[in-house]
């Protein structure tokens, strides 16, 4: 039996892709297995044993590809009543109007990757006008959804035309910056983080553009990063980034194999091992938010909102220099719009 039953739960229902990202830290993927219902319910029943209501987060590869096992879990989560919120990451290609209803009949939560405007979009990742094109379908029905792009060196100066090409819908709620993860594809080379200075300037720039974009917006656009250095600054103390810092997360495969998240499905050295034979010891990846002795120069020294802990090990210091930079930014310019009183 695992330490502890997780309060993040991540299915990684098919490794099968339609689409070949530029860094996509799993390789590229066109065919592959999908998830076995009992072997979701194993991990359910997993995270369900601690009584506590946990998070299911959909995941792939590409989920709609095994869309009729998504909606099969769905129904047994709901036939069961386990205490478990849903999502579903996609990257849009496949979201029609009848799945997308039936998401939302499910209370289950659309996230969409999307790095940057249809242009942007398409050289990182291809199918922009099928994810645009859903983006337009999600605003008809009145579906909320959250964006998620990855930050790398061919979109971090095209971060303001994500904003404007979110502008038209309203449904939009959010969006978050992932660093992209040196492993995979990205491991390759065909990929970069990106310069200190270039994010810097672009991320100021940015949180102007969103400023200006929301007071025109009835729904506010909620930056995933900004809405984290407040609260920290505001608690007036650093947490832990996400539930793998504690040992609180779970990756499973389709063949239920286990890991901390998916970020590190494949690294043998992060294995929990499998549904039928789950590790006794789980190794959280990240305890502190802290990343070095170089925080105590930084105004955010104790009240830093951290970095994916998986990220930090797969990117190193380059890494952590960059999301200091992003921090740091954000800090400042809160400071200037007096959103933080220093």
């Amino acid at each position: 039996m695992i330490a502890n039953p997780p309060s993040y739960l991540m299915l990684m229902v098919t490794t099968a892709c339609n689409l070949s990202c530029a860094y996509c830290y799993e390789g590229e993927t066109h065919a592959g297995k999908v998830m076995h219902l009992d072997t979701a319910m194993k991990a359910l029943h997993m995270a369900a044993a601690s009584g506590r209501a946990f998070h299911v987060q959909i995941t792939g590869g590409e989920p709609l590809l095994a869309a009729e096992q998504v909606f099969t879990i769905l129904e047994q989560i709901q036939r069961e009543r386990l205490p478990a919120t849903t999502a579903l990451q996609t990257n849009g290609v496949l979201l029609d109007r009848e799945t997308a209803r039936e998401l939302k009949r499910y209370r289950t939560g659309i996230g969409i990757s999307i790095d940057g405007s249809p242009h942007v979009q398409e050289v990182l990742r291809g199918g922009s006008r099928e994810t645009y094109r859903a983006l337009t379908m999600l605003e008809e029905e009145r579906i909320p959804f959250r964006v998620t792009a990855v930050l790398a060196d061919r979109n971090v100066r095209e971060l303001r035309g994500l904003l404007m090409a979110l502008y038209p819908f309203s449904s939009a709620c959010g969006f978050g910056l992932d660093l992209l993860v040196q492993k995979g594809a990205a491991a390759e080379k065909r990929c970069h983080l990106p310069r200190k200075q270039v994010l810097a300037a672009e991320t100021f720039r940015l949180l102007e553009t969103l400023d200006l974009f929301n007071r025109r917006r009835e729904r506010p656009l909620e930056f995933r990063e900004r809405a984290l250095v407040l609260r920290s600054w505001r608690q007036g103390s650093s947490r832990a980034y996400c539930s793998a810092c504690s040992g609180a997360s779970l990756a499973v495969t389709p063949d239920g194999k286990l890991y901390p998240c998916t970020q590190a499905v494949g690294d043998p050295a992060l294995f929990l091992g499998t549904v039928d034979s789950p590790s006794s010891a789980y190794t959280a990846l990240s305890e502190s938010t802290l990343f070095s002795e170089a925080c105590t120069d930084c105004p955010l020294e104790g009240r830093c909102p951290g970095e994916c802990p998986t990220r930090l090990l797969y990117n190193g210091d380059a890494g952590r220099e960059l999301i200091c930079e992003l921090y740091r930014t954000i800090f400042q310019y809160c400071v200037q719009q007096g959103d933080i009183a220093v």
